[in-house]
């Protein structure tokens, strides 16, 4: 290759480069409560080691006549060892009554990349970690079958042809779970085989065999481990 093709490959590298690190990305952040959504948000926002909410602190939303408001989307800036990113994202409750909100969040704003999260609780058994499963089949639902009704017309034509070009399955409050087995499995980029993941595996092939992608990780939002580079994974290819 001639000089001058490489440094017009140099060239547009880093143009690409510099547009991914200021454009910015549709992101949504779900899951059922106390799974750690108010945390990492708070933690996108500024970095460094979280208290922990209470019960008493989850998030909650107005109510006007019967329908819950939408919390609007706030920019938060990622970076990691060079990299950059700009995301969009709203801290939405996790309360079975605000699942609704999820879906019109994800279709007013186009989201491109969902992140549901959930912990060790899904695996373990018990009312909490029913529903956490049930919140990320409701959303697999709701995308897969389209028979969501929706506030307005706009919103419905919308959502009938919405889907996001990546769905992520974060295991949240890694420091509780992350044992040799999942540090074998992290080393050897497995990790998706982690059993942590066995209660989603339907719904996730399901989301596959309805094109949209999926991706699995681990992290803890409460001490900032692997935040950053799970949300830039997210946004990868």
């Amino acid at each position: 290759m001639s000089m001058t093709g490489s440094v017009l490959i140099g060239a547009a590298l880093w143009g690409q480069n510099l547009y991914n690190s200021w454009k910015p990305r549709s992101v949504a952040v779900y899951g059922t409560s106390m799974v750690g959504k108010t945390t990492l948000d708070s933690y996108l926002t500024t970095p460094g080691e979280m208290e922990e909410i209470s019960e008493d602190e989850r998030t909650e939303h107005f109510k006007i006549l019967t329908r819950y408001i939408l919390p609007r989307a706030t920019k938060k800036r990622v970076h990691w060892k060079g990299e950059k990113r700009v995301v969009n994202s709203a801290d939405i409750g996790g309360q079975e009554r605000y699942w609704n909100l999820w879906v019109e969040d994800m279709v007013s704003r186009q989201v491109e990349a969902v992140v549901y999260m959930f912990d060790d609780r899904a695996f373990k058994g018990g009312m909490e970690g029913v529903e956490q499963v049930a919140g990320f089949k409701f959303l697999v639902d709701t995308l897969i079958k389209r028979n969501y009704r929706y506030r307005t017309l706009k919103s419905r034509w919308r959502g009938k042809r919405y889907a996001p070009k990546v769905i992520m399955l974060v295991g949240n409050k890694a420091d509780r779970f992350f044992d040799e087995n999942a540090a074998m499995l992290w080393q050897q980029g497995r990790i998706g085989e982690h059993k942590i993941f066995d209660p989603f595996r339907d719904d996730l092939i399901r989301l596959q065999k309805a094109g949209i992608r999926t991706k699995r990780s681990f992290m803890a939002t409460r001490i900032g481990w692997n935040v950053e580079v799970t949300m830039l994974d997210l946004l990868s290819g």
